[in-house]
């Protein structure tokens, strides 16, 4: 009956040693997947950071940068064409005449249009 019993114990000991292994397994694997998931969570953020970045540069370049770009063309155009004596012709209230007259500390005279009286 001693063997008996002692076999009994040792079965016991044994599926309670495989048991604590599964748990401490268990712990194991549940620990790597939360880092694995955190590790996942901080690279979407990351990424999301840098595109909203990206998207308030880009909406600063259209609102700033677009037109004054285009003025500097406008302006490069003229430079060039004076340099080689060029003549151009810019009609009155055009915005190249107005930026030329603002870097010149001018300001551009208001022409009133004839009006046609009966």
């Amino acid at each position: 009956m001693n063997k008996v019993v002692k076999a009994e114990n040792e079965k016991i000991a044994a599926i309670d040693s495989a048991t604590a292994a599964e748990t401490v397994a268990d712990g194991i694997k549940r620990a790597k997947i939360k880092e694995a998931e955190g590790y996942k969570r901080a690279k979407i953020l990351h990424a999301e950071g840098e595109a909203e970045a990206i998207k308030l540069v880009n909406e600063a370049a259209d609102k700033f940068f677009i037109g004054n770009a285009q003025i500097l063309r406008k302006l490069e155009a003229v430079e060039t064409s004076l340099q080689k004596n060029a003549k151009i012709v810019v009609p009155t209230g055009s915005e190249l005449v107005n930026i030329i007259g603002e870097m010149a500390g001018v300001v551009a005279p208001v022409i009133k249009k004839p009006t046609m009286k009966s």
